[in-house]
């Protein structure tokens, strides 16, 4: 599946701690036009520095307890974000593949943390949703650690298994560059990716986006930059857009620049834009 056909949206920023909506609408008829033209491009990520979650310590029993007074019961997580300080991490999860469904006051909480692992759960309660068009989409949800991850294993409590997780330290820090600003960004529960969009000068867009490598297929490179500390390839045309594409790990990121309807970049001037950006 394509990247257009997972993730729409218009802004909001990092999650706050605590759930956010994971709606909202297209930033505009130009910028989705060109993502509906990205069906033939899946990105990719899993884990090393974006890690998915090790083998090592002892794996975390799944949960069977019932639901709670509230109805609320356990609900498993697709993916997972960590913030450039190691100790905020963002889980994902939804209705699944429940049809015209949405989870109720989900929350998250961290029921382990040691030395050898962290292991997150997540409990609401499914509901009929009143919008099925609307339905489906990846819900954020915080936690707060302790200590950093680090190198730890991240492990759903409702299966006892690691999902793909991902680094804020291997993504370009947008935040330090006031001329992106973030759009409310939303998926379909069921990906394992994650993606991030922003609105920048002269109305053009770009497009941050993670999964699993096993899962990415791309084109061929034209080009090889210097990233921060490691290399990425670029892929695209003129005319149309330039897609930035590195790994960390066993996980695929990439960074999509689109131009303002009826614009383009050269190369020259997506290298150039890179080179703007701050890298670890």
């Amino acid at each position: 599946m394509g990247i257009d056909e997972k993730y729409t949206g218009r802004h909001a920023g990092r999650p706050a701690a605590g759930q956010r909506s994971a709606g909202g609408r297209g930033r505009g008829v130009a910028v989705l036009a060109a993502m509906a033209t990205m069906a033939t491009v899946v990105l990719g990520l899993t884990a090393g520095c974006g890690q998915r979650a090790g083998a090592e310590g002892t794996p975390a029993q799944p949960t069977t307890a019932a639901a709670t007074p509230d109805g609320a019961s356990p609900v498993p997580w697709v993916s997972a974000l960590v913030a450039r300080d190691g100790t905020e991490v963002t889980v994902y999860t939804g209705p699944g593949d429940a049809r015209c469904s949405e989870l109720y006051e989900p929350r998250a909480t961290v029921t382990e943390q040691d030395g050898a692992q962290v292991v997150v759960a997540v409990r609401g309660r499914l509901i009929e949703s009143v919008d099925c068009a609307a339905s489906g989409s990846a819900v954020p949800l915080v936690v707060s650690l302790r200590e950093p991850l680090g190198d730890r294993a991240l492990r759903d409590a409702a299966t006892g298994t690691p999902h793909p997780v991902y680094h804020e330290r291997d993504l370009p820090d947008l935040t330090a560059d006031r001329r992106w600003s973030p759009y409310e960004s939303h998926w379909m529960s069921t990906d394992e990716g994650w993606h991030r969009g922003y609105n920048g000068p002269d109305g053009s867009g770009l497009l941050l986006s993670a999964q699993p490598t096993a899962a990415v297929s791309r084109p061929e490179a034209v080009a090889t930059v210097r990233i921060g500390s490691r290399d990425g390839d670029v892929t695209g045309q003129e005319g149309r857009w330039w897609t930035l594409w590195w790994e960390a790990g066993e996980v695929t990121y990439s960074l999509r620049l689109m131009p303002r309807e009826g614009g383009s970049f050269t190369l020259a001037e997506f290298k150039r834009e890179l080179a703007r950006l701050k890298w670890s």
